[in-house]
């Protein structure tokens, strides 16, 4: 009967860790990117990022709280000067404080910027334009913009 627990003990780790390890370009961990949108207001970044997590794992989160999603989502977005507005199971937004260079008189230049992972949809979004990539790790090119 103890070989019974032990071993039933046993498979319900390995369901719970194994999806955690698998190597997607996508995930960090036990979650899963889905998109990223990052909305430039002068120097400031405002940075949502939709996510999934593995089954399982959200009962956990919410029975040991949000520092170890937080530190994770944190590290998929790798921004600096960060304020997290809002956090939950499906979603995380962030304040950038000047994420860009400013020029002055109105002039703003957004420079390159990796990912913790690869992003299957990244939009960004600036007074006057939108600009939208696929399946990118890193905002290649910097991004000038007037605000």
């Amino acid at each position: 009967m103890r070989w019974l627990t032990v071993g039933i003990a046993l498979m319900l780790v390995t369901a719970l860790v194994l999806p955690a390890l698998a190597a997607d370009e996508e995930r960090h961990s036990y979650i899963t990117v889905k998109d990223v949108t990052v909305r430039l207001d002068k120097a400031d970044a405002v940075v949502t990022m939709n996510y999934t997590i593995d089954d399982g794992i959200g009962f956990l989160v919410l029975l040991l709280g949000k520092s170890d999603l937080k530190q994770k989502a944190l590290e998929i977005l790798n921004f600096d000067n960060v304020s997290v507005q809002q956090l939950d199971l499906e979603r995380i937004e962030v304040r950038v404080k000047d994420a860009s260079n400013d020029y002055g008189q109105g002039s703003y230049w957004f420079p390159a910027h990796g990912f913790g992972v690869v992003v299957p949809s990244l939009t960004v979004i600036t007074p006057q334009d939108v600009k939208h990539y696929e399946d990118v790790s890193e905002f290649p090119e910097g991004l000038g913009y007037f605000a």
